[in-house]
């Protein structure tokens, strides 16, 4: 447990001063979150085994990177467009990679692209807040999760998806769901009351909306990626992250809460 919580410590730190200095420099989280999706990727192609096929790492590498780097919907529908017609010479081409293995990697070069790159997209969408924006995700994820953990670790009884994922917990879930609602409305009032340059009025009951619904999109996203692993046999993605595993075991569940976010986020103005 110790081992988890100074890697979670640690990862906090690091999305927190990236958030800092995002606000001057907002290409940080661009070039982050591309260097992120990069590993993530990688992790994929370990656990597939594919890691040798260099002409389907190479132009999936670069795909990956587009809109994360460029946050740009145009850009990303021809690179999307340009990786999918690589993905079918790669078939014709060659006879080695099989038609499960081009569909896999295809599915989650789009999920991870599309899930770091709406961290992109969140920095973009408030230009005094999107620090702010950016953070309600990270934080939506991470809390959830940590929140379910230390639930499920003490109170679990109750199975919530025993064939995916053994030791997750409907006491824990409930938890993760407690917790990141009480924390994203404490994070509100402190970025509110000490972050921003004034005050403004926050729609708390919008606050507590986003977090429920984003507990329970978390907790999807780390089943789904729980049904990779257990596919692939393997307990974790990696080992970067000691206590967590790989880079995708500690953000499989913000790759499906950010998009959630931008949307919400899109269509519903928190802030006033």
């Amino acid at each position: 447990m110790s081992k988890r919580i100074i890697s979670g410590i640690t990862g906090a730190i690091f999305a927190f001063v990236v958030l800092l200095f995002s606000h001057n420099y907002p290409f940080i989280i661009s070039i982050t979150t591309a260097i992120i999706s990069i590993i993530a990727m990688n992790e994929i192609f370990s656990v597939m085994n594919l890691s040798k096929n260099y002409p389907l790492v190479f132009f999936t590498l670069i795909f990956i990177s587009v809109l994360p780097l460029i946050g740009n919907y145009l850009a990303w529908q021809i690179a999307l467009y340009a990786y999918t017609l690589v993905i079918f010479c790669l078939l014709i081409t060659n006879p080695s990679l099989s038609l499960q293995d081009a569909a896999v990697t295809y599915t989650m070069a789009i999920i991870i692209t599309f899930g770091f790159g709406s961290l992109t997209e969140l920095r973009i969408l408030g230009i005094n807040y999107g620090s702010f924006y950016v953070f309600l995700a990270l934080a939506i994820a991470w809390i959830s999760d940590t929140g379910a953990y230390f639930f499920g670790k003490f109170l679990g009884k109750n199975k919530l998806c025993p064939n995916v994922s053994p030791k997750k917990t409907i006491e824990g879930f409930i938890g993760g769901v407690i917790t990141c609602v009480s924390c994203l409305v404490i994070i509100a009032y402190v970025f509110n009351s000490l972050v921003f340059s004034q005050r403004h009025t926050i729609n708390y009951f919008l606050i507590v909306i986003l977090a429920l619904f984003g507990s329970a999109i978390s907790t999807l996203g780390d089943l789904c990626f729980s049904v990779i692993k257990r596919k692939y046999r393997v307990k974790d993605f990696g080992n970067l992250m000691p206590g967590h595993g790989g880079i995708l075991d500690r953000f499989d569940s913000v790759i499906f809460v950010a998009p959630y976010v931008l949307i919400f986020l899109k269509f519903i103005n928190i802030i006033h």
